[in-house]
């Protein structure tokens, strides 16, 4: 009943949102939903392993469905830093038209986010991860900025072939294997020439939406026009999803699939990693900025889950959180330059340290952290998903370590620019509401950075896959 919880208690906060006093209330309904949903999956880190923490249901058994969910470390971790974006994206929601569907659309965000990291059932799976795209795009479509329609086009094209190609998978696991549950479905797996085309094909969904290189297509834009606590949870919260979904699904039920096809994805997302930093450094939107190196650090976590040691998969992990607070604090600072400027421009900033300490403050340690500065939790995240991956993959680990030396290019510039240099705008400091909002997911960074383990030690083999090949003789032949 636990793992149900985390499904049940932002449903009711969307309901709840939905009343005729919903417009009200709505906004600290979903803090507090988000903050329950926290505080229990922090319990449950700590929590012995009981029968509460799992609960399976037959559904549709003629496909060999079924409601299956469960809470372990790994989700748990998870759910626990999403809930932290969850709650600082509402608290920054202030000024938002038609409040109750708002915070009705933002908690069913977070409750399909939440099945997507606790479902133990592949339709369940594909339910959740269906429904999280769905409100995403109609809380971009509708409280977005000028651009939105075009932008959410793009997301909309974008996400269907993903989406696509999942449920593709999906039915053609169904069919072949007649049940749905991935506990069995570990327990028989395919026999490994047949594991590489599923493993590609759930792949697909999950890269669109981490976002890996070359399937980037929907992120500068959408970030650009989507609403600030809207683009913290593309970057911080949906990428971490699409982590926990490689590693459930592709990397859990199909190690040797993902193993063969591993030379080629460890390069693709070395390239990524470099690209998309030398873009960023090219960008003048504070949004795109942001966008391009979200997407430089989510493709180093993409590198280490593909290179699949155990130690890459822990670092990835890390690097996954670590990326999610960074993004949120950035885009929160971002949003806080813009409102002194009257843009997100950097060639309308300048000078801003001299009226601003704190903000300027602030933007220094997020900059410091996103390019991995010792100390921060990007500098740890960073140094263990490399490590892990050099001992795979050399070369592909050595090149991505090129995207590290570009990343204080477009930090440190975009500090100068807007902190420092002629004073072309000015304003007063943050006010305490911003400091509550971005003080602690920067205080989280040290935290991470100065104690990886807080992390790393929660991750006992039994939540890591297994990714060394199945020699199984009697595994079954693919779907």
């Amino acid at each position: 009943m636990i793992a149900t919880a985390f499904i049940a208690i932002p449903l009711i906060a969307a309901l709840a949102c939905l009343a005729p006093i919903g417009a009200r209330v709505a906004r600290p309904l979903a803090v507090l939903a988000s903050a329950a949903v926290g505080a229990l999956a922090l319990w449950t880190l700590g929590a012995p392993a009981s029968e509460g923490l799992r609960l399976s249901a037959g559904w549709a058994r003629a496909l060999g469905a079924g409601y299956a969910v469960e809470i372990d470390a790994l989700s748990s971790l998870f759910i626990v830093f999403a809930a932290l974006l969850f709650v600082a994206g509402a608290v920054a929601s202030r000024r938002v038209g038609d409040r109750r569907a708002y915070f009705a659309i933002w908690c069913a965000l977070q409750m399909a986010v939440d099945g997507v990291f606790v479902a133990r059932d592949l339709l369940l799976l594909v339910v959740c991860w269906e429904t999280m795209l769905i409100a995403i795009v109609l809380l971009l479509w509708q409280w977005g900025g000028r651009d939105r329609r075009p932008a959410g086009l793009r997301l909309i094209a974008h996400m269907l072939v993903g989406s696509a190609l999942l449920l593709l998978a999906t039915a053609s696991i169904a069919v072949a294997r007649g049940s749905l549950d991935m506990d069995v479905l570990a327990s028989r797996p395919i026999g490994a020439s047949g594991q590489l085309l599923p493993a590609l094909l759930f792949l697909a969904a999950f890269a669109v939406a981490l976002p890996l290189f070359p399937f980037h297509g929907w992120v500068a834009d959408t970030y650009t026009a989507a609403p600030i606590p809207v683009a913290i949870v593309l970057g911080g919260v949906v990428g971490s999803a699409a982590v926990q979904g490689i590693l459930r699904v592709c990397l859990d039920l199909f190690p040797q699939g993902m193993l063969a096809a591993a030379p080629v994805l460890v390069a693709i997302a070395a390239v990524g990693s470099l690209y998309s930093a030398l873009v960023a450094t090219r960008q003048d939107d504070l949004r795109r900025l942001v966008a391009y190196a979200s997407m430089s650090q989510m493709n180093l976590v993409a590198l280490a889950l593909f290179a699949a040691t155990a130690t890459s998969l822990r670092g990835a992990i890390l690097a996954s959180l670590s990326h999610g607070i960074v993004v949120a604090a950035l885009l929160l600072i971002a949003a806080a330059i813009a409102h002194r400027t009257r843009s997100f421009s950097l060639s309308r900033a300048g000078g801003l340290a001299s009226s601003t300490p704190v903000l300027a403050a602030c933007a220094t340690l997020a900059a410091f952290s996103a390019v991995g500065l010792p100390g921060t939790s990007g500098f740890a995240a960073a140094v263990i998903a490399l490590a892990g991956s050099y001992e795979r993959f050399p070369a592909a680990a050595a090149f991505a370590t090129l995207a590290l030396i570009v990343a204080p290019v477009y930090a440190l510039g975009a500090i100068r620019r807007t902190l420092h240099g002629p004073p072309l705008a000015s304003g007063r400091d943050l006010a305490w509401r911003d400091r509550a909002l971005i003080v602690p997911l920067l205080a989280l960074t040290i935290a991470l950075g100065v104690v990886p383990r807080l992390v790393t030690d929660r991750l006992s083999d039994d939540v890591v896959p297994r990714v060394e090949p199945r020699l199984d003789p009697s595994a079954e032949g693919a779907p």
